[in-house]
């Protein structure tokens, strides 16, 4: 093997693991963005579940003098 066929494979090599770098920050991302979805929905559920339980409580004021 020749020096510029050695450099040739270390430069592939070097973009393979930054393309892979690139992925799993990617990829941890998405997890993040998932998890913060799922947390949003449970406190949407959560509420929706309070409002069916006392669905009377909340939604109007009654006020008498």
């Amino acid at each position: 093997m020749n020096i510029s066929g050695f450099a040739a494979q270390n430069l592939y090599s070097v973009k393979q693991a930054l393309n892979i770098a690139t992925l799993q920050k990617a990829m941890n991302q998405d997890a993040s963005a998932v998890s913060m979805l799922v947390e949003g929905m449970q406190q949407v559920n959560k509420t929706v579940m309070e409002n069916s339980i006392t669905p009377h409580k909340g939604g109007n004021i009654d006020i008498s003098i």
